[in-house]
């Protein structure tokens, strides 16, 4: 008898990739994504072994009818459909072509099953579920069941960025993004199995399934059955080999009685593989394998499915209830588009720049959504020239003729209704240079203004000046990333044109000084928080990258705060500073933007940037003791024993701190007298608890400290 399933999370790596270019390797993450879960919800273990349970006595009582009912399951669905107005911005026709195909796989009437060989042709399943788009939302506003994110975090996709989600008891949320954060990346799409969601913290709901937009809606066989491959996971499925992403390696049981015991397939077809229980064929042609002829379930899968909607386990006997289906507009047989459909198109627009000069195009683009708009108006302010486009266009293209930021309306109506959005998401600069070098120190409000905080996702992140937090100052511009609850949200802080002919060859550099903290330390080496630098020599119709820093360590320098938003000192031992080459091309050009941006995760604290300075050298201020002249620390980050290097030009008293990144005095390495030359002075590490430290010398009146990383 096969081993109930005991792993909580798979996902599916790209099926027709696999196929085709192999554009997507092999890489699911499902062992650490479930041990992630199991290790911060314990909890959720019970839930594993309840649903086990309920399971084989389900099996038990419903395996001689393949688990039939009279009608099918009814799952309402919605497509949350997270989008930079770019091809990931997927049409209604593509979600509704999606429909067909998931509908098909779940009822085995897709075209491919008679293609199926002898050895499976009668173990084909019919799960008897039938996916509808809901029509109403949990409001109980009516809806066409496909939700459109207009959202920079379409580049970053994880749970971090499954947004807007609809009670997962209620429906089956499907987000859609560009494509996944890089420790994803191997992945086309995942989704959770019910015992491994079965608790939720916050209202954090992660249950569904997060697919890349190349995924969904393709008429391609290879990808095809991508969600409902996915939905199969959904319902308590694994893959035919069980437990791993790692298909043809090792023979392997998926705990379903009439799929033979295969090691898997990666983008193959060969249909007589009899590989682990020679001469019994393996079920290649499994949807839930990764082989590139995935047609079919099985009757023993088809079971094990319905035994998970049967279950109270994340809410999956609710969702096809009876009470759910008229609460989600779904309790009726539906064609799409739905010509019955009550629901209002929700304004939205994008712009293909956010900074422009005066008479600049700006391409808007209507990305409205939940319903067919059947007709549209723009408004734009006075200044706005829009040259052959009308206020009608989907896609008008604009220019203005005065500076600021421009406020555009957009109102679209069908026959239910008609909605609006307003919008500042584009700024104009006047394109007066001014000349360089330049230093921005965020002291004097009136030219602090100059420089625009550009937000991506007109979320509550933004940049700003604040007083009360520089470096040996009283300013500085903040970014809120406290507030901020997405990973790969973007914010821009732009400069003003900058005229760069009469800076000295020698010194084209741009560097600032940054204080960076994360609340959440134990996220700190795998974050997916970056700080970089650009460069536009045409108003910011192109930018090229100067300086990149992605997360971890190295970005976030001061540490870990996590008693509310992160307030940085004045001193050294807070501030890290960033200098980056420019091009020697761009010493010819009077009017250069520069731009620094952030992309900001979950766990991030605030951020502040202070004493801009362009094409200039800056010796800053010293605070080296007058006897001690280097200072290091091997091996830095260190686990155990760390040494630390003094260099005195002297002989002199000093004492020796290792100092948190609030200014506490940790542990005092080392007091007494150093002597003239180097010298060296280990400590233990063992006892410290893994941080960001600051090792301080001090002679008692100045001091000289570098920043040290306990692992």
């Amino acid at each position: 008898m096969k081993h109930l399933y005991t792993l909580a999370l798979a996902c599916l790596v790209s099926i027709g990739a696999f196929a085709q270019s192999q554009s997507h390797p092999i890489g699911c993450l499902a062992g650490e994504m479930s041990q992630r879960q199991y290790d911060l919800h314990p909890e959720r273990l019970v839930s594993q072994q309840v649903l086990d349970s309920f399971t084989r006595a389900f099996i038990r009582e419903n395996r001689a009818n393949s688990g039939q009912r009279t009608g099918p399951y009814i799952v309402p669905v919605v497509f949350h459909i997270i989008h930079d107005a770019g091809v990931e911005d997927l049409s209604d026709a593509t979600i509704f072509n999606e429909m067909a195909h998931w509908n098909q796989y779940c009822s085995a009437t897709n075209p491919e099953l008679p293609n199926v060989v002898p050895a499976f042709d009668t173990l084909i399943g019919n799960m008897n579920v039938e996916f509808r788009l809901a029509q109403k939302d949990p409001d109980g506003n009516c809806t066409n069941g496909i939700e459109r994110i207009y959202s920079s975090t379409t580049y970053d996709g994880d749970d971090n960025n499954k947004q807007h989600p609809w009670p997962r008891d209620k429906y089956l949320n499907v987000w859609v993004i560009k494509t996944m954060s890089k420790a994803n990346n191997s992945a086309l799409a995942y989704a959770y199995y019910p015992s491994s969601v079965s608790t939720y913290v916050n209202n954090d709901i992660i249950d569904g399934i997060l697919v890349m937009s190349e995924g969904v809606g393709s008429n391609d066989p290879y990808e095809r059955p991508t969600v409902a491959h996915e939905s199969g996971h959904w319902m308590n499925l694994q893959h035919t080999w069980g437990n791993t992403n790692d298909p043809g390696v090792a023979c392997g049981d998926d705990d379903v009685d009439d799929t033979p015991i295969t090691r898997g397939d990666y983008g193959t077809c060969p249909l007589s593989e009899a590989y682990c229980t020679p001469p019994i064929i393996e079920n290649v042609q499994n949807i839930m394998n990764y082989s590139s002829c995935h047609y079919m379930f099985t009757k023993g899968q088809v079971v094990r499915a319905q035994a998970a909607l049967n279950s109270p386990i994340s809410g999956r006997n609710n969702i096809w209830s009876q009470t759910n289906l008229l609460a989600t507009g779904t309790d009726q047989p539906l064609t799409y588009p739905n010509p019955q459909s009550c629901a209002v198109p929700v304004a939205d627009f994008a712009a293909s720049i956010r900074y422009a000069c005066l008479g600049q195009s700006v391409k808007f683009t209507d990305v409205s959504w939940n319903a067919d708009v059947q007709s549209r108006q723009w408004i734009f302010p006075a200044d706005a020239d829009l040259g052959s486009s009308t206020t009608t266009d989907l896609s008008p293209v604009v220019s203005f003729t005065t500076p600021g930021w421009k406020e555009v309306t957009l109102s679209v109506t069908n026959n239910n209704g008609t909605s609006t959005k307003v919008k500042s998401m584009v700024y104009v600069n006047d394109g007066n240079a001014v000349p360089g070098p330049y230093f921005e120190g965020f002291e004097n409000d009136s030219l602090s203004s100059l420089w625009i905080s550009n937000n991506y996702d007109n979320n509550n992140t933004y940049f700003r000046r604040v007083t009360g937090a520089g470096h040996y100052s009283n300013a500085s511009s903040m970014l809120n990333l406290y507030n901020s609850r997405l990973d790969g949200d973007i914010d821009e802080l732009i400069s003003p044109p900058i005229d760069m002919t009469s800076i000295d060859p020698s010194q084209l550099t741009f560097s600032f000084e940054y204080s960076f903290a994360t609340y959440d330390g134990s996220h700190m080496s795998d974050s997916i928080a970056a700080l970089s630098v650009y460069i536009s020599k045409d108003c910011g119709v192109t930018w090229n990258r100067l300086y990149l820093n992605e997360g971890g360590y190295n970005l976030f320098n001061a540490g870990t705060v996590g008693s509310g938003p992160y307030t940085p000192g004045q001193t050294d031992e807070y501030w890290k500073t960033v200098t980056a080459t420019i091009p020697s091309a761009y010493n010819q050009f009077q009017s250069v933007n520069f731009k620094i941006v952030a992309r900001s995760v979950r766990q991030a604290n605030q951020l502040y940037i202070d004493n801009i300075n362009i094409g200039q050298s800056t010796t800053g201020i010293s605070h080296i003791s007058s006897a001690v002249s280097d200072l290091t620390i091997q091996p830095n980050p260190a686990q155990g024993v760390a040494t630390i290097s003094i260099m005195s030009s002297k002989a002199n008293n000093a004492s020796i701190d290792l100092v948190d990144m609030t200014g506490r005095t940790v542990s005092t390495i080392y007091t007494g007298q150093l002597p003239a030359g180097e010298r060296n002075i280990t400590f233990d590490t063992q006892g410290i608890s893994s941080g960001i430290y600051l090792v301080r010398v001090s002679d008692g009146k100045t001091s000289m400290q570098r920043r040290f990383v306990k692992m």
